[in-house]
This record gives C-alpha cells, structure tokens and sequence, in this order.
C-alpha cells in the first residue's frame, strides 16, 4: 500500500498529536504524585511536630468558657456564634499551636470544613458536631471523609480524618 503526500502528511500530524497529547498527561501526572508527597512530608512535619510540642495540657481546653459553652449549646440543641467560633479557634491554636495555619497549608478549606476540625480536635462527637454547625450527620461524615480524600489523594473512612486532626 503506497500512501499519497497527503495520507502521509496526516499521519505525521496525528502522530505528532498523540505523542504531545502523551507528554503532556505524564508531566501532569507528576506534577500530582510531586504534590502529594509534599504533602504527605508536610505531614509527617506536622505530626513530629505535635508530639515534641506539647505546650500546654490539653484540659485547658476543657475547661475554657468556650468549651463550656458548647457543652451547654449541645444541651440545648443550639449552634455556635461567629464569636464562639473564633473564641474556639483561638482556645485550639494556643493549646495545639499553629493548628489552623497546619490546616489550611494542606489544603484551602471552607468555613465549614475548618468549623467541623476544630470541633473534632477538641474530641466532640460527630451527631454533636452536627448540632453544633447546624448541619447533618450525614453531611458531617461527608466533609470528614471529603476533607480526607484531598488531602491524602486517597480514599478514607471519616475516622481516618477524625485520627489525622487529632494527631497535629
């Protein structure tokens, strides 16, 4: 079979096209697996990090006006105020320091999303989380193992964030 000029022309364009179009999904697929392990490093950082730290105890928390106030609100059935919220995540990030900023630095999150880690680094139970951010259990379990997802790039059981918040 003999090919014309043309036939033959085509063929190279095709080829051309399907050799950059293979590059280009190998050099983006590098790029992503380079992502995640400097992720899963920040990671690692991060969890060596909260056991050498250690500030203060943990009861702090505990016993902080905000935490009692939450008991109370759960209680009631009630949800935080935009004050209590930040009060939370100041109480959080002086205990566990640099917790929000380890947070975000993995991944750029909601207002909910950073809402429903917070509450489980203070070890509130997922039905009470939902009390507290006026949300679902299921839309709970949903974020948690959502948040899990993207910033491990893998699959994840919800308890499996819940062990990762608690672990930086």
């Amino acid at each position: 079979m003999i090919l014309t000029n043309r036939e033959l022309f085509l063929l190279i364009i095709c080829t051309v096209f399907y050799i950059t179009l293979f590059i280009l999904v190998i050099q983006n697929n590098r790029r992503k697996i380079q992502l995640l392990q400097s992720r899963l490093d920040n990671i690692h950082a991060m969890q060596k990090m909260a056991v050498i730290e250690q500030r203060q105890d943990v009861s702090t928390i505990f016993s902080s006006p905000v935490y009692l106030r939450i008991k109370k609100y759960l209680n009631e059935g009630k949800g935080l105020t935009d004050n209590d919220w930040k009060e939370l995540a100041d109480n959080v990030n002086n205990v566990y320091t640099g917790f929000t900023e380890k947070l975000f630095s993995l991944y750029r999150m909601s207002e909910q999303d950073y809402h429903v880690s917070l509450l489980i680094k203070i070890r509130i139970q997922p039905k009470d989380i939902a009390t507290l951010t006026t949300h679902s259990k299921e839309s709970i379990a949903s974020t948690r193992s959502r948040l899990y997802q993207k910033v491990f790039g893998k699959k994840g059981s919800t308890k499996d964030w819940d062990d990762f918040v608690l672990s930086i």
